[in-house]
């Protein structure tokens, strides 16, 4: 399968950075769950969270700095 491009998952926000980050947090969370799998790839965790990234099965949201 061909990842999305960055273009497309730009539309969901408008930071590279901030894409890289949810994807890598999301591909770490399904690996955690499918490492018991004999195919288990750590590459196809990264395809699989650009995947949900670019159905909206997740979304990026910032967190704001309060004022202390």
């Amino acid at each position: 399968m061909i990842p999305p491009s960055l273009k497309d998952l730009l539309e969901r926000t408008d930071s590279k950075y901030a894409v890289v980050v949810a994807v890598a947090k999301r591909a770490r969370s399904l690996s955690e769950t499918k490492k018991k799998d004999e195919d288990w790839r750590l590459a196809a965790m990264v395809t699989e969270a650009l995947d949900e990234l670019q159905d909206g099965k997740f979304s990026i949201s910032y967190k704001s700095k309060g004022n202390e």
